[in-house]
């Protein structure tokens, strides 16, 4: 019984600490960058985690969970916003590939 409990508070524990959302988005420094969330919404759905797909949704410019049941986690979605900064997405004027300091990356959900 007392490993039952154990099993299940750990349980709890993990599910709580996954900090899911329905959309999110990239934000470098204090500005949002719909060019980097695009690319990190491809990147995170492609890395097939356990709470669901997600897609961009050009109207509101947010990665938006994939259906009712899925979930964007938090720090996972924050780890594709900085590697996108790192690999590089399409400058503001279309011309080239522009790069950002993945420390001053966050996601933002």
């Amino acid at each position: 019984m007392f490993f039952a409990y154990i099993f299940f508070f750990a349980t709890l524990l993990a599910s709580a600490s996954a900090d899911l959302h329905a959309s999110c988005t990239c934000h470098n420094g204090d500005s949002y960058n719909w060019r980097m969330t695009t690319i990190a919404c491809t990147a995170y759905n492609n890395a097939d985690y356990k709470w669901g797909g997600t897609v961009y949704d050009t109207p509101s410019g947010r990665c938006t969970q994939e259906s009712a049941d899925s979930q964007i986690a938090g720090d996972q979605w924050e780890d594709a916003c900085k590697s996108i900064a790192a690999s590089g997405f399409q400058c503001a004027d279309g011309q080239g590939t522009c790069f950002a300091d993945p420390d001053d990356v966050q996601g933002s959900c």
